[in-house]
């Protein structure tokens, strides 16, 4: 069950923590002499710089990647690698000591790196704001006031710039660029790592795709839906468009709205060159989505998302399938719900706070009605063990997967409640938004 995207995901995490290091650690084996001093320090220092280069080749957000292992499963090994290399450099500090221009460039790359850590832990990743009310209340006054999405982005990219300081940081110390093969690697790893990046943004002005603002409907107090109609030359990008995909979208013609934002889609509709996202107002971003007007550009890069290549592997198997939906996570199941409620059995549950919040309720019992083995249901406030054994038989629960889709702290609960229901974490998948 879901057993090629674990063994993908194994594979990944393999490579960028170990393979990828090894060339330039032998290189320094070969090179050094045994005599020289702090050789553990320099091999962490090797380590973390491999490491840096690495986050920002998954910053670069491969789609061949992506379709592999999903780009919140990459983000997450970013995060993880991200804040582990801060301690190899570190300790790469105390062990190998410099002075001069050496000395100040890596202070300059690990102290930037620090702070654009502890920056991202709180206004990038809702990892503890997800955990800690207080930190949530506080992280979200200052991402109304202060630092709003495009300051967040630009903030996070002083990691390249940090990157640049250790590069120009280890060009300074001779003994080690003496080393041929290693110097040759570095050099090579740095540059295809910068050109990726480099490609990368350039394509923000001009590779993306185009689209306009065809329509604007309100759904609820804080939730607007809107359809962008993409231009025709984009006819092969929309062919690559599965249910359960996202999008990073961007207005480079409004203010603030100019970097890209991810936001799953309702409904797409390649004939018509149509997608369809409804978006609640969260952050400063999303909550000028209900000015929009008919006609506004956008530049579109995407689709991103394994959902799709998920259910593929569920009705291979011929599984049944329990979709978990808290809020606004409805709206990417409900896409992948259009798509397979004719072949599939299918119990959908969509929690809510609030009844107001059931934007899509006729569509759902429509479905409902037109599939019999799609079967949808409501609750309004937490889902609870009581509500889910009721709604899921014996025979679904002994055998299901279990697809969940909301907010990070709205799937950990979903995670100890699915525990309690006797659900192995093998059976549970998910895409979370926490970036």
């Amino acid at each position: 069950m879901l057993k090629s995207h674990r063994y993908l995901l194994g594979l990944f995490w393999s490579a960028a923590i170990f393979l990828l290091p090894l060339p330039l650690l032998q290189a320094l084996a070969l090179g050094l002499p045994s005599s020289a001093s702090a050789i553990l320090g320099i091999q962490l220092g090797t380590i973390a710089y491999v490491w840096m280069l690495f986050v920002i080749f998954v910053s670069t957000k491969p789609k061949w990647l992506d379709r592999l292992i999903g780009l919140p499963s990459m983000y997450f090994v970013h995060a993880f690698l991200g804040l582990s290399l801060i301690v190899l450099a570190y300790l790469h500090t105390e062990m190998s000591p410099s002075d001069g221009l050496i000395k100040l460039t890596g202070d300059l790359g690990l102290w930037i790196m620090i702070a654009v850590a502890a920056y991202s832990l709180l206004f990038l990743s809702d990892w503890l704001t997800a955990r800690v009310q207080f930190l949530r209340t506080i992280v979200r006054f200052f991402e109304k006031n202060l630092f709003h999405h495009e300051v967040t982005i630009w903030l996070h990219r002083l990691n390249i710039v940090a990157t640049f300081f250790v590069f120009i940081h280890v060009l300074l110390i001779g003994y080690i660029m003496q080393i041929q093969s290693f110097a040759w690697l570095f050099i090579l790893y740095s540059l295809f790592v910068f050109s990726a990046y480099t490609i990368f943004f350039i394509r923000k002005f001009r590779g993306y795709s185009r689209a306009n603002v065809s329509q604007v409907k309100h759904l609820a107090s804080r939730v607007t839906q809107i359809t962008l109609k993409f231009n025709s030359g984009n006819q092969r990008i929309l062919n690559n468009y599965h249910p359960g995909d996202y999008l990073f979208i961007a207005f480079p013609e409004i203010a603030d709205m100019k970097e890209l934002h991810p936001f799953s889609f309702v409904n797409f509709d390649a004939a018509a060159r149509e997608v369809t996202l409804a978006i609640r107002a969260d952050g400063d971003f999303s909550s000028r989505i209900a000015q929009l007007r008919v006609g506004e550009t956008a530049r579109i890069d995407g689709p991103y998302g394994t959902l799709d290549d998920r259910m593929r592997e569920l009705t291979a198997d011929g599984q049944s399938v329990v979709m978990l939906a808290g809020g606004t996570g409805a709206f990417p199941l409900i896409n992948l719900a259009m798509q397979y409620a004719a072949g599939k059995e299918i119990y959908f549950i969509w929690t809510v706070s609030d009844e107001k919040e059931l934007v899509y309720r006729q569509l759902m019992q429509k479905i409902a009605e037109n599939n019999p083995r799609f079967h949808y249901f409501e609750s309004i406030h937490r889902l609870n063990l009581q509500k889910l054994s009721q709604i899921v038989p014996n025979r679904v629960h002994d055998q299901a997967t279990f697809l969940m889709s909301g907010s990070n702290r709205m799937m950990i609960g979903y995670r100890g409640l699915l525990r309690q229901y006797g659900i192995r974490a093998r059976r549970i998948y998910y895409e979370k938004f926490n970036f």
